[in-house]
């Protein structure tokens, strides 16, 4: 029996990106341009118009982001993915409710179909939320999952029943928009020397 693996250090996140032949600034970039075109939706778009937005951009970013020498588009049984043959892992991008939260195992906001069931056969397991046996053997399946808040993870689930059933390993992704924000603010920051004035009385 193996515990599903979460990691969310720093030094753990950009050391399992790397062996997944990824890289965080990348996920990161794909998470920004889906955020970004979800920002897009109005009230006169359809209900579902923000979700749309975000998975088509966050689809293209990952593609346009990685497909190259490794990274390979994919749209075996239907679903609109990127592999790397050599590791056999393919990703998939996936709007999800709640993202990068101990206490709440993400699911997709649309169903997934036949076609993602299969794609991740390779990730099933006995139905336990917390351990389960090694998954089988052959191409491991991740998806980026983005929430409506803007968090973002690297996770391999098993999909049953048009949703996520169970979770091998979670990749929480950080979410270092401030720090870059600040970090800014602070290099394009002036040394002032503060001027001390009486005020004048009346």
């Amino acid at each position: 029996m193996i515990e599903t693996k979460v990691c969310q250090e720093s030094h753990d996140v950009k050391r399992r990106i790397s062996e997944l032949r990824l890289t965080l600034k990348g996920l990161n970039r794909v998470r920004d341009v889906a955020i970004g075109a979800s920002a897009n939706a109005t009230d006169f778009h359809p209900a579902n118009a923000a979700g749309t937005f975000a998975y088509q951009q966050g689809t293209w970013a990952m593609r346009d982001e990685f497909v190259g020498d490794e990274w390979k588009k994919d749209t075996e049984n239907g679903v609109e993915a990127i592999r790397n043959d050599e590791i056999k892992v393919k990703v998939i991008f996936t709007n999800v409710d709640i993202a990068c939260n101990d206490f709440h195992y993400p699911k997709p906001r649309s169903k997934k179909g036949a076609g993602a069931e299969r794609a991740c056969m390779g990730n099933l397991f006995g139905n336990l939320p917390t351990y389960a046996p090694k998954p089988q053997e052959g191409w491991a399946t991740y998806y980026i999952m983005l929430d409506p808040e803007g968090r973002a993870e690297l996770t391999r689930p098993v999909v049953k029943g048009n949703t996520f059933i169970q979770w091998i390993e979670r990749i929480y992704l950080p979410d270092n928009a401030g720090e870059e924000e600040a970090k800014h603010v602070i290099e394009d920051a002036v040394d002032l020397d503060p001027v001390v004035a009486r005020k004048a009385r009346k």
